[in-house]
């Protein structure tokens, strides 16, 4: 009897243990979507959504790559803020279109470039599913990603850019697209397009580099800041 008894307190011990922690669970996420709608009321964020998910690696290639390209650093380090708008060349499925998107926040925008429309239409699947209304797609050309004129104040392209198959006048056409001051940011790896190449290229292409991140040396790859030449 004394066994069972003490079988049976244990047991409604634990049950009690497991109810108070679902109990402080639902009431930490009652308080953050709470914290969130307050914030969405000041602008700061887009809108009330699950930011852990829409910013979650897709497949285990994403999840990789974003090891090696942590998205906050990258995006820290070029100067990306709240209501920036700016263009990814080479976006893809929308790995970092996403981190964009949620950084710039609803003031901002982010235009989704490519010249895969497959991509593309994903990547638009990707959007609607989390709620993200500031990302709109182009199908580009070859050699024009066919971007608003004046409008951007970034242009980034994250390891695509030895893909392309003309950098120089892909980016010499698309810095119509760039506010005067407006910036152009490539992150390239190393054993794909040396620096030297990589400068001389846009250089080519009307623009002189700023700055150049090396934080990611050890992953092989580096960050350029471009301004208009």
């Amino acid at each position: 009897m004394f066994r069972l008894e003490a079988v049976t307190i244990a047991t409604m011990a634990a049950l009690s243990i497991g109810i108070a922690t679902a109990n402080a669970q639902t009431v930490a996420n009652g308080e953050s979507i709470l914290r969130e709608m307050r914030m969405a009321t000041r602008g700061e964020v887009l809108f009330v959504q699950d930011t852990q998910g829409v910013l979650a690696p897709e497949n285990a290639n994403e999840a990789r790559l974003n090891r090696l390209q942590p998205p906050d650093q990258v995006m820290d380090a070029i100067g990306i803020r709240p209501g920036m708008v700016g263009a990814e060349i080479g976006a893809g499925h929308g790995r970092y279109v996403v981190q964009l998107a949620v950084r710039v926040g609803e003031s901002g925008k982010i235009y989704a470039e490519d010249i895969d429309a497959d991509a593309l239409r994903y990547l638009e699947g990707r959007c609607e599913r989390w709620g993200l209304t500031n990302v709109e797609t182009i199908v580009g050309e070859i050699t024009d990603p066919r971007l608003p004129e004046g409008e951007l104040d970034f242009i980034f392209v994250i390891s695509a850019y030895h893909h392309f198959a003309d950098p120089t006048a892909l980016l010499r056409n698309a810095r119509a697209s760039l506010k005067p001051d407006g910036m152009l940011a490539i992150g390239e790896w190393l054993r794909s397009t040396s620096p030297e190449e990589l400068e001389a290229e846009m250089n080519a292409a009307g623009y002189r580099l700023e700055r150049t991140e090396t934080f990611l040396e050890a992953n092989g790859l580096y960050i350029y800041v471009f301004r208009i030449g």
